[in-house]
C-alpha cells in the first residue's frame, strides 16, 4: 500500500450527543477551525494522500463538514463520510457531487436492540436507515452506501435478522461491514454489557455469509481491526488503535511530512492490517 491508497479518518470533531455505548472516540478535544481544517487537508494532498474519511463524534454536528468535503474533493481526494445518517437526504443535494461513499450504522432492527447497544437517542436508527435506502433509489446518482454493524452481547443473536431485513429493501448497499465490539475510548466503560468472544463472533460471521451469499458481507476482528485505521483528531494528532489505547504517530500539522509518511508508512504490521481492513474501496460488490 502507497500513500495514495490510504483512506486517513479524519475526525473533524470529537463532539457527539447521542452517547452511544460502543463509541472509540476520544471526548473532549477542541474542534479546529475551517481554515486550519483545509489548510491541513491541503497539506495531506501534497504529501500524496488521495482518500480521506470525515468521521467523528458525529461529523454532520459541525456546520462546516461539507465545507471541508467538498474543498477535499476540489483537491483530489476520494471521499468517505462516517456518519449516524440523521442527516443525510437533508443534506444529500449538496453531498452528491462531491462525496464517493457514506458509512453508515444498522445494530439493530428494533427500538429495544438500538436503545441496548446504541442509546434511548438511537432507538430508531433502523428507522433512519430503512427511510434513507427506500429514498435513495430516485435521487442518488453516485454516492456508494457501506452499512456497518458493531456485533456485541446485544445483537450477536439477531444478525441474520437485520440482514434479511435490509437484503428485503429495494435499494441495494455496495459494501457491509460487520465488527466485533472494541473496547476504545468511551467503549471501554462499556466492555462488560458489550464485549463478546473473538470465536463466537468469527463463528457467526461465516454462518451469516452462508445464509445469506448475495449481500456483501465482509468482518474485522478486534485484533484484525486493530492498528488497521490511522486516524487524525481534530487537534490533528495522528493516532492508530492499539490494543485498548490509541499510539500517537505525530502531528499533521507540526511534524514534517517526511516525519509523518516515516510514522505511518515505516510500519509494515499498520499497513498491511490498514490494507485488509479497507478492501471493499477497491473490490467493492455491487449489486445491481
Amino acid at each position: 500500500m502507497d500513500i495514495s491508497n490510504l483512506l486517513l479518518d479524519f475526525r473533524i470533531t470529537s463532539h457527539c450527543n447521542l452517547g452511544c455505548d460502543l463509541c472509540f472516540r476520544n471526548p473532549g478535544i477542541k474542534d479546529s477551525s475551517l481554515s486550519s481544517a483545509l489548510n491541513v487537508i491541503e497539506r495531506m494532498y501534497k504529501m500524496g494522500f488521495r482518500r480521506i474519511g470525515f468521521t467523528g463524534g458525529e461529523p454532520t454536528s459541525r456546520d462546516d463538514f461539507i465545507n471541508m468535503i467538498e474543498y477535499a474533493k476540489q483537491m483530489g481526494f476520494m471521499t468517505y463520510l462516517s456518519t449516524v445518517g440523521h442527516r443525510f437526504t437533508m443534506d444529500h443535494e449538496r453531498l452528491n457531487s462531491i462525496l464517493d461513499w457514506v458509512g453508515m450504522p444498522i445494530d439493530g432492527i428494533d427500538r429495544h436492540v438500538n436503545s441496548e447497544i446504541r442509546s434511548d437517542k438511537m432507538s430508531n436508527q433502523h428507522r433512519v436507515i430503512k427511510n434513507i435506502l427506500t429514498w435513495l433509489p430516485d435521487n442518488n446518482n453516485r454516492i456508494n452506501i457501506k452499512l456497518t454493524t458493531v456485533v456485541s452481547q446485544s445483537n450477536i443473536n439477531m444478525l441474520s435478522d437485520i440482514v434479511s431485513w435490509v437484503e428485503a429493501l429495494p435499494y441495494k448497499i455496495q459494501a457491509w461491514r460487520f465488527y466485533q465490539f472494541c473496547p476504545l475510548g468511551v467503549g471501554k466503560e462499556k466492555r462488560d454489557k458489550l464485549e463478546i468472544n473473538t470465536d463466537l463472533f468469527t463463528y457467526k460471521m461465516k454462518i451469516l455469509k452462508e445464509q445469506h451469499p448475495g449481500m456483501p458481507i465482509s468482518w474485522a476482528t478486534f485484533e484484525e481491526r486493530d492498528k488497521a485505521n490511522v486516524v487524525m483528531e481534530p487537534n490533528f494528532d495522528i493516532i492508530i488503535p492499539d490494543g485498548e489505547n490509541y499510539t500517537l504517530l505525530g502531528n499533521m500539522l507540526t511534524n514534517s511530512p517526511e516525519e509523518i509518511i516515516n510514522a505511518i508508512f515505516g510500519n509494515n504490521e499498520i499497513m498491511q492490517k490498514c490494507e485488509n481492513n479497507r478492501f471493499w474501496l477497491d473490490e467493492r460488490e455491487f449489486i445491481v
